[in-house]
């Protein structure tokens, strides 16, 4: 996928889904490893078990699951220098008795720790794209400012139908693709070609639909022939809610991204914890003195906050066409706290939030607030300026208040997921139920957020099932090569 609009090299669009909260879909080389945060961390083993389960469960091999992390890792990781907000974050976490302390590592493990990025000591960022260094220059063609519009498939004779139920009723033989001038081309297959989605939760969903690939009856009240009735497509969306504390702080704070994680419970029944200080226009300045004083200049001010992630979350939705425009987001609305569950787990992690800050190590971000319970001559009693809304004051005690406040401050945390889910609309290969040749790599397959943060699984995924390709092309060809020389061929 690339850019929302013709005219527009813009490497995100904005999106709100049904539910109000706002959200961004990568449009760029790379998806969203090139717009996100860069924390690179990967998932628990049970993830991978969990993932694993049920007769359309993928049987993830664990030796090739982790030799496939440590190829993206030689190309993309760093370790980050951990000082300014992300140090407070990591002494407030320990102090909040989230742990013990792991250092750095890449493994999902219960306690703080501090994660990878993909960014270099210089600031510059390294994304899924980087990964093409790897590939065949002769073998590879890249569009850009491209947007694929359609998959293109053809019926299958039954006669020669073959594969898990249900069988394939058409094939995949290629896509249709338009350029930023609207211009139409086509990519077709070689002979035992496939096709690959990789568009993400929004796009690989959406390019079904747009094809043909869906809910017969929805597909024909759009006007959409119907290419094979795969009702589950768009079904099973989730996305991990997040809320938080944001305050300006009373020293000053360098910009960083998540560094420094929280994670009370490695098997994700407890909130994640994670942290992040940015720098942001907080109002225009009526006057500001001097030779280039403007009207219109920005008041600048840093912010810090600490914020939680529900995860899997239980809470799903789903993703439905509005348009069959290919440069508009489709509408979705994924439910955000809808199960009691995921509010619990809300109300449990805002109050861990509130523990970190109330540790001594966050007593340097408090400013003087007004006078103590002392009087007058008393010291000053400090506090934060929040940004925003702040918990109730008995938030260690009113689940009720704390509940309202996840409910009414909910944001997302970019780590959406669903529409294609395994065992619902691909096999344990990621093939795609009722089409031949085409398969879903992405994280719209996934049922539940990988650990912390998804795009380490993701850019494993990617190498993993390449490999794994290979190694079924080999196979086929040694039983075509014995089957020809069999004496009864």
């Amino acid at each position: 996928m690339a850019d929302p609009a013709p005219e527009s090299d813009a490497p995100a669009q904005t999106f709100t889904s049904e539910d109000g909260v706002s959200n961004v879909r990568a449009r760029v080389l790379g998806g969203a490893t090139s717009i996100n945060a860069g924390f690179y961390s990967r998932a628990h083993p049970d993830w991978f078990r969990r993932h694993g389960e049920g007769a359309e469960g993928t049987n993830w091999d664990m030796r090739l699951v982790n030799a496939s992390y440590e190829w993206v890792e030689r190309e993309l990781i760093f370790q980050p220098a951990v000082h300014g907000w992300q140090a407070a974050v990591r002494a407030g976490l320990l102090e909040a008795n989230v742990t013990p302390w792991n250092g750095f590592t890449l493994d999902h493990v219960s306690g703080t720790k501090v994660g990878a990025t993909t960014f270099d000591a210089s600031g510059r960022r390294r994304s899924a794209a980087d990964l093409l260094v790897f590939a065949h220059p002769g073998r590879l063609r890249v569009a850009i400012r491209a947007t694929v519009t359609r998959i293109i498939t053809n019926p299958i004779d039954p006669a020669t139908r073959r594969g898990r139920y249900p069988r394939p009723a058409v094939a995949a033989i290629g896509v249709v693709y338009q350029d930023r001038l609207l211009q139409q081309h086509h990519a077709l297959l070689r002979p035992g070609g496939e096709v690959i989605l990789s568009a993400g939760a929004l796009g690989s969903p959406q390019l079904l639909l747009l094809s043909g690939i869906g809910h017969a009856s929805d597909l024909t009240s759009l006007g959409i022939p119907v290419a094979a009735d795969v009702p589950d497509v768009g079904k099973h969306m989730f996305d991990n809610p997040r809320n938080g504390i944001s305050i300006i702080p009373s020293v000053p704070i360098d910009h960083s991204l998540i560094q420094v994680v929280g994670i009370p419970s490695a098997n994700g029944t407890d909130s994640y914890l994670e942290a992040a200080s940015y720098i942001v226009p907080l109002a225009p300045m009526l006057r500001r003195d001097g030779p280039f004083s403007s009207p219109y200049s920005p008041l600048y001010v840093t912010v810090v906050t600490i914020m939680e992630k529900v995860p899997g979350p239980l809470s799903e939705g789903s993703l439905w066409l509005t348009s069959t425009n290919p440069l508009e987001s489709p509408a979705v609305r994924f439910n955000y706290l809808s199960r009691p569950e995921d509010l619990a787990r809300c109300v449990m992690g805002m109050r861990r939030v509130a523990k970190v800050l109330e540790s001594r190590t966050m007593d340097a971000f408090r400013v003087a607030g007004g006078s103590s319970s002392q009087g007058r001559r008393g010291p000053a009693r400090r506090e934060f300026r929040i940004v925003g809304a702040a918990l109730p004051a008995d938030w260690s005690t009113n689940d009720t208040a704390v509940g309202y406040f996840c409910q009414q401050t909910v944001a997302t945390l970019w780590h959406y997921h669903g529409g294609c889910v395994a065992g619902s609309v691909v096999d344990r290969d990621f093939r795609v139920f009722g089409v031949r040749s085409l398969r879903v790599v992405d994280g719209s397959t996934f049922s539940e957020t990988p650990g912390t943060n998804p795009q380490a699984t993701i850019m494993m995924m990617g190498r993993y099932m390449g490999l794994k390709m290979i190694e079924e092309r080999h196979s086929r060809r040694q039983a075509r090569s014995s089957t020809d020389s069999s004496p009864n061929a």
